[in-house]
Order: structure tokens, then C-alpha cells, then sequence
């Protein structure tokens, strides 16, 4: 479970630095968000404990890369029919919140891990969605493999990533099994009053 909660610390080197031309290609995007980030986190690392600092890497540097409305409508699946713009909406900024709370919480129990890079691999221009695999290192143990999970929005050509796979476990499917069923058998306000309680594992 330690091990676990390391690969998702190192989640946040994956998905920040605004790069032009590695928004381009999500391989480079990757690679360069990894190597910018980590130099942030370890800048920061005595400050981590503060909510604060932690927050403010989040905000700057991970959530403007996340495709947060794309994994919510993920999550709120087959009963999006049933919902309301309205709802739908703050259902989305619920999510978003507790993705960011949950990313604070993990981002204090950094120590040295490093990301070795993904091979770039060329993407055709109809390719929508990417998996880009790397592997998480810390001296004495194993690497581990994380597999970060990219969508191009067709209007914008940007590629944000939607779902991180670690240990064979994805956030998003997690989130899926732990939410859907609340969205199903008691509606959608209930499940954004335990998102904004932080009820959610």
C-alpha cells in the first residue's frame, strides 16, 4: 500500500508544465512534465507539509492538465441522461475539489522517487486517445509501473490526461465503482454532498 501511495505522489510529475510543441505529441508532453515537476516538488519538499504550498503546486502545475470534466461524466456514466446541466456542472467541480484534496493529502509523503521517461513514439493526427507507460524509480526497490491515460479534445488538439494506472489499479474505475452506484440508487445530490464531504476513499 506504501508503494501505492508513492506512484500516485508521483502522479503530479506527470500532468503540469505548459509546453506549446509538447502539447503537440502526449509522449513529449510526458516526458517534459516529468522532469519539470519533480524539480518543483523537490524545490518545495520541506514545504509540502503545508497546505498551502501543496495547493498551490496542484492548482499551478496538475488540475489545468487534467481532463476533470471528461473522467466526471466517466464516473457519472449511464445515468448522465438523467441529470441536469445544472447538475451536471456541479458534479463536475465536486470532483474536481476532491481530486485535488485527495492529491494534497498524498503529495506530504514524497521522498526521492524519479520517472524514467517514455520512448516518444510519433501519433497520428486522427489518434485521440494514448496511453503513455513509465516507470517509477526509488534506490532499493523495484521500479513500478504507471501508465498515464491521454485524450485529445477534437477542438482544441490539446491532450490532457483523464485516468492513471498504477499497480494494475486505475483512479478513474476506482472512482467509477465508488461513485456510479451512489449516482444510481440515491442520485446524483447525494453523491456530490459526499464529494464535497471528502466521504470518498
Amino acid at each position: 500500500m506504501k508503494s501505492l501511495i508513492k506512484l500516485f505522489v508521483a502522479i503530479g510529475a506527470l500532468l503540469s508544465f505548459n509546453c506549446a510543441n509538447a502539447q503537440e505529441n502526449p509522449y513529449e508532453l510526458a516526458n517534459t512534465v516529468a522532469h519539470n515537476t519533480i524539480v518543483q516538488i523537490k524545490a518545495n519538499k520541506d514545504s509540502l507539509s503545508d497546505r498551502v504550498v501543496a495547493e498551490k503546486i496542484i492548482n499551478e502545475n496538475l488540475m489545468p492538465h487534467i481532463d476533470v470534466k471528461y473522467a466526471a461524466y466517466k464516473v457519472i456514466g449511464t445515468s448522465l441522461k438523467n441529470t441536469t446541466a445544472e447538475q451536471r456542472e456541479n458534479f463536475t467541480k465536486a470532483f474536481a475539489e476532491n481530486m485535488k484534496n485527495s492529491f494534497v493529502k498524498v503529495l506530504t509523503k514524497y521522498t526521492s522517487q524519479e520517472i524514467i521517461p517514455s520512448a516518444v513514439k510519433a501519433v497520428p493526427e486522427d489518434e485521440t486517445l494514448v496511453s503513455v507507460k513509465m516507470n517509477i524509480h526509488e534506490d532499493g526497490k523495484k521500479d513500478l509501473e504507471l501508465v498515464l491515460k491521454l485524450r485529445k479534445n477534437k477542438k482544441t488538439n490539446v491532450w490532457k490526461a483523464y485516468d492513471m494506472v498504477a499497480e494494475n489499479i486505475s483512479m478513474l474505475e476506482s472512482k467509477v465503482s465508488e461513485i456510479s452506484p451512489i449516482i444510481k440508487n440515491q442520485g446524483i445530490e447525494k453523491a456530490i454532498e459526499i464529494l464535497n464531504s471528502n466521504e470518498t476513499k
